[in-house]
């Protein structure tokens, strides 16, 4: 957990300012456009959206940070990196490499799926998201390195979050708070 602090370490600021920034505004746009968040359904929904836009905003301030590699690196060989990082590579840069890719993508496989409730949709639009990542890094001149594994890493995690989100409405917890409490309004 220590590894993974200190991966996002550098954009914890920056995110902890911008989620107070993004909950004050949109509750100032719901409030001057009359929406209220007075039930149950209506406040999750709400949590729902502020969470796939914040994880949005995480990816974007983890992804796009520029990096120290003087040169374009790319690979397009799928598992090249993840065997090599595997076999040698120290624990802390097993965690950098592979875990914090899978993890930077579950919370947005499970609000996708919370908002969509389509496992096909979800995996999609983790791949797409994901893809698009990897060309504007290859893209930009911020020194990142675009490889093909990050894709694959962060559609494990979509999928982690996915799996997630499908628990939560297979038992009911998200559908029984946006109900009020009526066991009756589960799809």
């Amino acid at each position: 957990m220590y590894e993974l602090y200190n991966a996002f370490e550098p954009v914890i600021p920056v995110f902890i300012i911008l989620f107070f920034a993004v909950v004050f505004i949109t509750l100032l746009i719901n409030s001057r456009s009359g929406y209220k968040l007075d039930n149950r359904k209506k406040i999750v929904s709400y949590l729902t959206y502020v969470g796939l836009l914040m994880t949005l905003i995480g990816m974007a301030l983890v992804t796009m940070l520029p990096s120290n590699n003087p040169e374009k690196v790319t690979s397009f060989i799928p598992f090249l990196s993840i065997i090599d990082t595997w076999e040698y590579a120290t624990t802390r840069a097993i965690i950098n490499s592979l875990l914090m890719n899978i993890v930077l993508f579950v919370p947005f496989g499970f609000f996708v799926y919370l908002l969509l409730r389509r496992a096909f949709w979800t995996v999609f639009l983790t791949f797409l998201t994901s893809v698009s990542i990897e060309f504007l890094q290859y893209i930009l001149p911020i020194g990142r390195i675009s490889n093909v594994d990050d894709v694959i890493l962060n559609i494990i995690g979509g999928c982690v979050g996915m799996i997630s989100g499908l628990i939560f409405a297979k038992f009911g917890i998200v559908y029984y708070i946006k109900s009020g409490g009526n066991d009756n309004d589960k799809h």
